[in-house]
């Protein structure tokens, strides 16, 4: 595969095949030009009569070796290996961790004590909220401070802080999205879900404080417009009048004034709502929804490129829903420093041009081309190398993609940029993943065998994520591009369920042929998180962990096939259990910065 460039544009054809194969019993969620990015999809019905494509699947099954290789056969001295490789997994297990002293790990323990959870001045902290009467389950240490970008305020940092630290603990103030809103454009069906509720007037006047504020958008339209700030007139006056432009629109929020004056829905100053509070609303929604709904206090987190924060969904896992979110610190942050968030979800790996287009259309304002992405990450001022990557993760073959507010731009060829072929076939195949682990689920007692459609779709779908990770680094030209880091992480998807699924019916090689696979990607997709993310990032605990259980299951089936790797820090078996230790050592220290301690800090606060 010479020219990544070529494979793109030439395996588009073979992709929708293999699309149209993987889909054929599983109907894909289509896209939605404009929905909003925090959209959930219902799980589709499944279609019979599946499309059979002998040429993907045979070269899919081909790709794990022979079956009449055995794991033994591949090395004359197989079973000695193992049994070094044993005892070296052995020793550093059992021996002491003697590299703790000096290490980063104490730093942070040192720094910790800097900053110790108070519980007894919460409302006194929350009182300067903008909703005293709705405080947060928890807020750490921070305060909201006036900015001059973003909504015009932002938290801000009271003490120097170590990664983990808990910002903000809170139940979204409006669950979730309704039914006819899913996979579609916000609109103003999401108003009259809120109109619905019990608690709607609460819900209303709460919103007056969100972005954009009824007290701005009323200053707005009391203005002149020759004094009209630009981005208010791009974030207000511009959206409202485009929306009042359509017919259906005027009619839809003239339904819903009468609605809420039915229903005794009133602003807090008690006047009734008018056109201009329901198209606020709606912007309000637009602006400020999460995945999991609508939040008062994690409205007020600004955006950032290099954020310094992460934000913990709902849970489900175990016995016990948490209805909460939480934001915690993911490195160092000093003192009076601004906590930021990334407002992409899922997935956050996109391109700067994609990334681009999206917060112009839902946010409404723009991370710029070159100069202004550079300017925008502060890089004149902070050359740190986290910061450096996060610049660089974006360039092909050496150079910044040209973009604007519409996406990408066409080449001088007027072919589209090879950055948005990647994410365009990066979309259908995480559908995939998506809808094969559905299926699975749904049929977890149906019997595989190696002719199994089930494991057939499953297998060519690995493969060509596997290509698709050498074209797309040869078309790039960046080892460590960011859609890189996405086309990794897919592939050790992809692979997860070929052996959690799969298992029964893959033998020791074929097996161990996936391993092969799983780790090189890992291996990368490590690094790039490092430099992008720090050393501190749950990503790079997660990925770590991946590589310990990589390395541990080739150690122990089939090391001459790891050594043939020849991975950087694991070219003997020596090495390997080294880095083998040092992952697993990793994944353990970061797990320890990030407890699941929300629970305990919830009631040290009702305690208090």
């Amino acid at each position: 595969m010479s020219n990544g460039s070529g494979w793109l544009q030439e395996q588009h054809e073979s992709l929708h095949c293999l699309k149209g194969y993987l889909s054929s019993t599983l109907e894909l969620p289509q896209n939605n030009a404009g929905a909003i990015n925090f959209r959930p999809h219902p799980p589709p019905p499944p279609i019979s009569n599946p499309i059979q494509n002998n040429s993907i699947m045979e070269a899919a099954w081909n790709a794990f070796g022979s079956d009449s290789d055995s794991s033994d056969s591949e090395d004359d001295n197989g079973g000695a290996g193992r049994e070094e490789a044993t005892r070296l997994m052995q020793q550093y297990n059992t021996q002491s961790t003697q590299d703790k002293q000096g290490s980063k790990t104490d730093n942070i323990n040192s720094t910790s004590l800097s900053f110790q959870p108070s519980f007894d001045d919460q409302k006194q902290r929350t009182a300067s909220l903008p909703w005293p009467n709705n405080p947060p389950l928890y807020l750490g240490p921070a305060f909201v401070q006036k900015l001059t970008l973003g909504g015009g305020r932002g938290y801000t940092t009271t003490a120097d802080l170590p990664p983990g630290t808990c910002i903000l603990i809170e139940e979204p103030f409006v669950k979730g999205w309704s039914e006819q809103q899913m996979g579609k454009r916000l609109g103003l069906e999401s108003i009259q879900h809120l109109f619905d509720r019990d608690t709607a007037q609460s819900i209303v006047q709460c919103m007056e404080e969100l972005h954009p504020t009824k007290d701005k958008v009323d200053s707005v339209y009391r203005d002149n417009s020759e004094d009209i700030a630009p981005l208010d007139k791009i974030q207000i006056v511009d959206m409202i009048s485009s929306a009042d432009s359509e017919t259906s629109h005027y009619q839809e929020v003239q339904s819903l004034i009468a609605y809420a004056k039915e229903r005794g829905i009133v602003n807090s100053d008690g006047t009734n709502l008018n056109s201009r509070d329901i198209n606020r609303l709606l912007l309000t929604m637009r602006y400020n929804g999460f995945d999991s709904g609508l939040y008062l206090h994690f409205s007020i987190f600004n955006h950032d490129e290099d954020p310094n924060c992460i934000k913990f969904r709902p849970s489900s896992e175990g016995t016990q829903q948490q209805h909460y979110s939480e934001a915690r610190t993911t490195r160092f942050v000093k003192e009076g420093e601004a906590l930021t968030l990334h407002y992409l979800e899922n997935p956050r790996e996109v391109s700067h041009a994609t990334r681009r287009k999206i917060l112009w259309d839902q946010h409404r304002f723009d991370i710029g081309d070159e100069g202004a992405f550079r300017k925008f990450l502060r890089l004149a001022e902070d050359h740190s190398k986290r910061k450096t990557a996060v610049y660089e993760s974006e360039l092909v073959q050496g150079s910044f993609p040209e973009s604007n507010r519409t996406g990408t731009k066409e080449d001088s060829g007027g072919d589209p940029p090879v950055a948005f072929n990647i994410e365009n076939s990066l979309d259908d195949l995480e559908d995939m993943v998506v809808e094969l682990q559905a299926m699975f689920l749904s049929k977890p007692d149906e019997g595989l065998s190696m002719s199994s459609t089930s494991f057939e779709r499953a297998a060519a779908l690995e493969l060509t994520v596997w290509e698709l990770i050498t074209a797309s680094n040869a078309s790039l030209g960046n080892n460590n591009h960011i859609l890189l880091s996405r086309c990794r992480r897919l592939h050790l998807d992809s692979i997860e369920i070929l052996l959690e699924h799969c298992s029964s019916i893959l033998d020791n090689k074929a097996s161990t042929e996936l391993m092969a696979r799983f780790l090189p990607s890992a291996r990368e997709l490590l690094e790039s998180q490092k430099l992008r993310l720090g050393n501190d990032h749950t990503d790079v605990a997660r990925t770590s962990n991946d590589i310990s259980m990589g390395i541990q299951a080739l150690l122990s089936h089939s090391p001459k096939r790891l050594l043939s790797l020849q991975l950087e820090d694991m070219r003997s078996l020596d090495q390997c259990s080294r880095f083998e230790h040092f992952c697993r050592k990793e994944k353990e220290r970061i797990e320890k910065l990030f407890p699941k301690d929300a629970d305990n800090i919830i009631a040290m606060v009702k305690e208090a």
